[in-house]
């Protein structure tokens, strides 16, 4: 995306008189969202929504999101790949679906393919415009990065975006705050993107990240971390892969499957100190309440009843697929499977889960996160569960160097600092937290139940399933006129 200033004037130059009348109207408390939210965060909501609102092929809306521009300012960055793994682990990622499936779900089986990350750290002693260092290699940017590495966290992250955009690229400076609040690392993940790779890829990725982390094959720069130093964490689509890496993990756990052969050696499929989403996005089919209740506090447009987009992408050549599925990131047949959309998973299911943050703003994916953070405390879990009123998707990002921006980014650090270096202090609290950022009295907190907050499961289970035969219909009638005309329709 273009952040030139003129690209920023010719984008906001239309909307003066909207920006203005915002302004007064949220004053005087009679804009539609001024219950909840104050001017600033109203006129950038409604700017991201009209940037978002643009119909284009998927081509043309990923490629923009994948250009790197360039490494500066307060950060180490250390780019390293892990070679591809034998089939070990695509194995267990299959075996974990089928485990937790029905029979019904269909998916293809994703090549086995190399793996690259971004080390990323803490850069003291420069400003923001700071050039990167002029070093001879990436394993020399990793050792200046480590020099300035205090403690053990290693936070392995997922970036968002709908599973189809996005990079480590544009989440470096979230993972240098990250660094800088915990004092450790993290490593972000360049999974494989749909819809070139749908459904199960990323999760192989994944766990080959995770792989790679306790027991590095030989050349690579990092030692073993054990699995008590690590973190997962990811943002939306990101959220979505850090849970269902988790209870991937579970369910392989409890089946019997205690270690994963990964280089010849059979590494011990270990649990992470914590899990952690902001704004995880849990349920690839979008259908609950809070899509469309919460649609005036976010950027984020509502699916129709049936789950098809309101502006439909244009067609290109990865997208519809060949042949046709009714989801950029999965079949229909796998959409509810509890690894692809979390929401799914049972409390049972998260049984044994280590301590879990979630946070959310008023969001679109709201119910998301409060159904399965009760589901996982009902389990018997520890949820740190912080609901941020009036905010939209992943608005510590959007907003991060505002008041409760730093309050929500605080949090995030200081729960993956406790898990690691205090987890005796991560102990099972009974309520999660309501930040009310634009109380007159500024930043004010309410207690929420953890036991009965969200969605009611009958509801969650009564929609899921409706939106899933919605998008099963849809791809069986794509596939009878591909295979019809030999072209795939949506």
């Amino acid at each position: 995306m273009d952040f030139s200033p003129f690209a920023i004037a010719k984008l906001l130059i239309p909307k003066l008189p909207f920006i203005l009348q915002t302004m007064v109207t949220n004053r005087l408390g009679w804009s539609p969202c001024s219950d909840k939210q104050d001017a600033r965060t109203e006129i950038v909501v409604e700017i991201i929504r009209s940037v978002m609102r643009v119909s284009k092929p998927v081509g043309q809306l990923q490629a923009p999101t994948l250009r790197d521009p360039g490494i500066k300012g307060q950060m180490w960055i250390a780019t390293a790949k892990c070679p591809a793994p034998d089939s070990h682990v695509r194995d267990a990622v299959v075996s974990g679906i089928r485990e937790l499936g029905n029979g019904t779900e269909t998916f293809d089986l994703p090549d086995i393919a190399d793996v690259e990350g971004e080390w990323t750290g803490y850069r003291g002693g420069v400003d923001k415009k700071a050039p990167r260092p002029q070093l001879s290699s990436e394993r020399e940017h990793y050792e200046h990065l480590m020099k300035e590495t205090t403690s053990p966290v290693t936070i392995l992250y997922f970036h968002g975006g709908a599973y189809f955009l996005l990079d480590p690229i544009s989440h470096r400076a979230l993972g240098s705050s990250l660094a800088k609040r915990t004092g450790g690392r993290c490593f972000s993940v360049r999974y494989r993107l749909a819809p070139q790779h749908p459904f199960p890829a990323q999760l192989v990725d994944a766990l080959t990240a995770y792989l790679y982390l306790l027991s590095p094959p030989e050349g690579s720069f990092h030692d073993p971390v054990p699995a008590s130093h690590i973190v997962f964490a990811g943002d939306s689509a990101g959220g979505n892969l850090s849970f269902a890496l988790l209870l991937l993990i579970l369910t392989l756990r409890r089946a019997g499957v205690t270690s994963v052969s990964f280089y010849g050696r059979d590494v011990p499929l270990d649990l992470p100190a914590g899990v952690s989403g902001n704004s995880p996005w849990l349920d690839i089919g979008r259908c609950m309440p809070s899509i469309n209740a919460n649609a005036k506090y976010d950027y984020l447009d509502p699916p129709g009843p049936t789950g098809l987009p309101l502006r439909p992408l244009q067609p290109d050549d990865i997208w519809p697929a060949k042949p046709p599925r009714a989801e950029i990131f999965c079949n229909a047949s796998t959409m509810s499977h509890p690894i692809c959309s979390p929401l799914a998973a049972a409390p049972e299911m998260w049984k044994g889960a280590p301590p879990v943050f979630i946070c959310c703003g008023t969001e679109s994916l709201e119910d998301e996160g409060t159904a399965v953070a009760r589901r996982i405390y009902q389990s018997g879990g520890t949820v740190d569960f912080n609901l941020y009123e009036g905010m939209p998707h992943c608005f510590a990002m959007i907003f991060p160097t505002t008041v409760v921006g730093k309050e929500c980014l605080g949090q995030w650090a200081d729960f993956c600092k406790t898990v690691v270096s205090e987890p005796s202090k991560a102990q099972r609290v009974e309520h999660g937290r309501r930040c009310k950022p634009f109380a007159k009295a500024q930043v004010a907190y309410d207690k929420i139940d953890l036991g009965t907050m969200g969605v009611d499961d009958e509801v969650v289970k009564r929609r899921m399933t409706e939106m899933q035969k919605h998008a099963s219909e849809r791809e069986a009638e794509a596939v009878r006129e591909y295979e019809k005309s030999g072209k795939a329709k949506l």
